[in-house]
């Protein structure tokens, strides 16, 4: 991922155009801004954040799924967020940024790693729901004031949301297949299948 944005940062303004998050992408059939939003940003500081973001989030919750795992429900957490942002927030006209994703992606990788509900991982998922309904509600505390423009705090909802319910998912499959071969079943949680990179 760090690579992917870091590639499409060399390519600005270009690459903004191109793959940024439109509202009307649905008129013209531009699909793969469904998921290509994330990946551009609007500076260099904001992507430097982001990237911060990324490498924090993932020393915390990187091993909770293995690699192909973390491909497909970023796809699937991308999608999400930007369907969130066209079909509830119509007003946002454009968006980039990998923050959205962030959201999803910790709260996804707390949901499928608490084990119960003591662990420390619980406070940090509490801390996380209460700054997405704090930036929900009365605007985002951010460091994002580097920059312009306006943060779009409903793709920080949408992602936490959508990981929330991808990371109960994770775990109900993990309940329902613990006996059964594919990308959910035996040792989705051991050490050997927790080789996810970034």
């Amino acid at each position: 991922m760090s690579v992917i944005a870091l590639i499409v940062a060399v390519f600005q303004p270009e690459a903004s155009s191109f793959l940024q998050y439109r509202n009307d992408f649905h008129q013209s059939g531009e699909v793969w801004r469904l998921v290509s939003a994330h990946f551009v940003h609007l500076d260099w500081s904001h992507l430097l954040l982001n990237l911060s973001g990324l490498w924090l989030l993932w020393s915390l919750v990187g091993r909770a799924l293995n690699t192909d795992q973390w491909l497909l429900l970023i796809v699937l957490l991308s999608v999400s967020i930007t369907v969130g942002l066209k079909v509830v927030a119509k007003e946002v006209d454009w968006y980039v940024g990998l923050s959205g994703l962030l959201y999803g992606m910790l709260s996804l990788g707390l949901v499928v790693k608490i084990s119960e509900f003591k662990s420390p991982l619980t406070l940090v998922l509490a801390l996380v729901l209460l700054k997405a309904a704090q930036d929900s509600l009365y605007g985002p505390l951010t460091l994002m004031a580097m920059t312009d423009q306006r943060v779009v705090a409903d793709a920080h909802t949408f992602g936490v949301f959508a990981g929330c319910c991808f990371g109960l998912l994770c775990r109900f499959c993990i309940v329902r297949k613990n006996k059964k071969p594919g990308p959910f079943g035996p040792g989705f949680l051991s050490e050997s299948g927790r080789d996810g990179r970034i």
